[in-house]
């Protein structure tokens, strides 16, 4: 990617107080302390570039509006490590990708989420920004997308994603990172595609045992569920998929 040039600066976050207090009345967001630690912290007006303090990472308003939250759970920390990716680097489609698969997972296979039927059916991509008469540049943020491998679609759901993301990566702040969960903030900018992008579930036999799950997917999909009803149905139940919860969703009946 000799021809592709380095990102634009991250420029003023629009993720004042009242719009991360607006997450807080939403549940997507921990309420802030009286004392200690701040859950969350809005930049200030004159800060064009995150420096997190020490203990936090850079987060997203978008990405705690498409089913990301704290303290993340092992399957996003793993979705981390295995892509060698910090939080910023995941775009908004990627965590809806993820938190999708997540509740598909608990919430119609009656599973916990499956880390191998994930790398069988998801591959990564270097993501590459693109505006109108301007040379290709590094995504500052967002340089990971995570979708469906192409030749595959048929063993999950549809799950193309329709939401206009515009100007998200604006909406930048600091969020605790918890027991050092999350990879620590460094400002790294996707530049390579991780080898690990490309592989799948081996030997065969192994892919063999994942019949019954994609067998089930395909049945869901002929019964017309989507990952656009997957999304509404979290959240009308309240629902955080990529956030660490006491009980799985299909744990969750009433009562419990």
């Amino acid at each position: 990617m000799s021809d592709v040039q380095e990102p634009l600066p991250w420029g003023r976050s629009c993720a004042t107080v009242a719009v991360l207090e607006q997450l807080v009345a939403d549940r997507l967001l921990p309420l802030n302390p009286d004392s200690g630690a701040p859950a969350w912290i809005s930049p200030l007006p004159e800060e064009t570039e995150p420096k997190p303090p020490q203990g936090y990472v850079v987060s997203f308003v978008r990405l705690h509006e498409r089913g990301f939250g704290v303290p993340v759970c092992r399957f996003m920390r793993a979705l981390c490590e295995y892509y060698r990716a910090e939080l910023h680097n995941f775009s908004p489609n990627s965590i809806s990708q993820a938190a999708v698969f997540i509740a598909v997972c608990e919430g119609y296979l009656g599973i916990e989420a499956h880390w191998d039927l994930w790398i069988h059916l998801f591959r990564g991509e270097l993501f590459v920004e693109k505006a109108r008469g301007q040379p290709k540049q590094f995504a500052r943020a967002g340089g990971l997308t995570l979708h469906v491998r192409p030749y595959r679609k048929n063993l999950y759901i549809p799950s193309k994603m329709m939401t206009n993301n515009t100007g998200w990566c604006r909406g930048w702040f600091y969020l605790q990172n918890y027991s050092g969960a999350l990879p620590a903030f460094t400002n790294r900018v996707l530049r390579e595609r991780p080898p690990k992008c490309d592989w799948g579930v081996s030997p065969p036999a192994q892919q063999a045992k994942l019949g019954v799950l994609t067998d089930a997917l395909a049945h869901l999909a002929k019964k017309g569920l989507t990952a656009a009803a997957v999304i509404a149905n979290f959240h009308r139940q309240r629902v955080i998929p990529l956030m660490e919860r006491a009980l799985p969703i299909f744990k969750l009946t009433p009562g419990t």
